[in-house]
């Protein structure tokens, strides 16, 4: 049987030739795209745990640099290596997406401190704007911000509900902002 990593690297690696955001990826990015894209992908998996958002920030990463290409040829000032300057394009996304995830994490922890230090009679009047904060949420988001406080990762909330990490990710995202605009909290993580 082969390891995790021998499989992801073998399976076969497909990129669009347009990123989900419609943008054109150049034929020459794409010949390297498709040249160093497994090994990359593979590595953003490890570090992201989300096949699909990883693959998504590649291709963003390669239209990216198609757009740069663009924009260098009018200035010749030819890019030396092309592989080199896609991962790194790609590796900067997913320092970005991590560093979100972290602070995401950060903020989940320090509720969760703040909501136990709590005296009872603040902990009553607190449960009880949760409630109604959470009430405004459709059920989905409600039933992801209860599993994240809860402790899941994104990648079993994810699986349970059938969307892509990102996708959990996102939601709880929205729902904190909302949560923070009705309370009219200031956001203290930065």
């Amino acid at each position: 049987m082969k390891s995790p990593r021998a499989r992801s690297v073998s399976t076969t690696f497909f990129l669009h030739s347009i990123d989900r955001l419609g943008r054109a990826i150049d034929p020459l990015v794409l010949a390297v795209a498709h040249q160093i894209g497994p090994r990359a992908v593979a590595y953003g998996e490890r570090l992201l745990g989300d096949a699909a958002l990883t693959m998504n920030l590649f291709e963003e990463s390669a239209a990216a640099v198609s757009e740069a290409l663009k924009r260098k040829s009018k200035n010749a000032s030819p890019v030396r290596d092309l592989s080199a300057y896609l991962y790194r394009t790609f590796l900067r996304k997913v320092s970005l997406v991590r560093a979100k995830q972290s602070r995401l994490e950060k903020s989940l922890q320090n509720a969760a401190h703040t909501q136990s230090s709590v005296h009872q009679p603040l902990q009553a009047e607190i449960s009880l704007l949760f409630d109604e904060v959470m009430a405004t949420y459709d059920k989905v988001t409600r039933q992801i911000v209860y599993r994240r406080l809860e402790g899941f990762s994104w990648k079993e909330i994810a699986a349970e509900f059938g969307i892509a990490t990102h996708a959990a990710e996102t939601r709880y995202s929205r729902a904190l902002a909302q949560a923070r605009s009705l309370l009219r909290v200031r956001r203290s993580i930065r």
